[in-house]
């Protein structure tokens, strides 16, 4: 991203990160313009992740402006639930079940998920921003101004 290489003001990279704007990332690459991406699996309404140590969940409905799918509104509440467990203590043989998942894989594509247009309406961002100020994330930070390099007070004697 080249929002990144021109920190012209050396801002800290939370403050840098969170005064992008949707001109400042290339949010779609057209190499992934026929693809289908796993929606879910399983019983879960998530991507349940397993590690070496434990489980996560993944919920692709937030990634989908990566793949050049808009972002119309707030997603629903189930499909952002969290899954978590560590190796050793999981509730409800989550990690079995976890397991049994990936034995069906539920994938959306452009039929399901519709025009690709990579953007991020109203309804969408102001969750967001709702969802930020909810969980004390600061949001709304104003555009750095580039540093302007002072010039002579005067103009040169061009010959007169």
């Amino acid at each position: 991203m080249v929002a990144f290489k021109e920190n012209k003001g050396c801002l800290r990279w939370s403050t840098r990160l969170m005064s992008l704007t949707n001109d400042d990332i290339s949010w779609y690459d057209r190499a992934y313009d026929g693809v289908q991406i796993i929606d879910s699996c399983g019983e879960f309404s998530n991507v349940p992740l397993l590690g070496t140590f434990g489980g996560i969940s993944y919920n692709p409905v937030l990634a989908r402006r990566q793949l050049g799918f808009p972002l119309k509104d707030k997603p629903n509440n189930i499909l952002l639930e969290g899954l978590f467990f560590q190796e050793g203590k999981e509730p409800q043989g989550l990690k079995a079940r976890m397991v049994r998942a990936w034995h069906k894989i539920h994938k959306k594509g452009r039929s399901e998920l519709g025009p690709k247009n990579c953007m991020a309406l109203e309804p969408y961002t102001a969750w967001v921003r709702k969802r930020a100020s909810e969980y004390l994330m600061p949001y709304d930070y104003p555009r750095p101004t580039p540093l302007v390099v002072a010039g002579p007070s005067t103009l040169p004697n061009q010959g007169h």
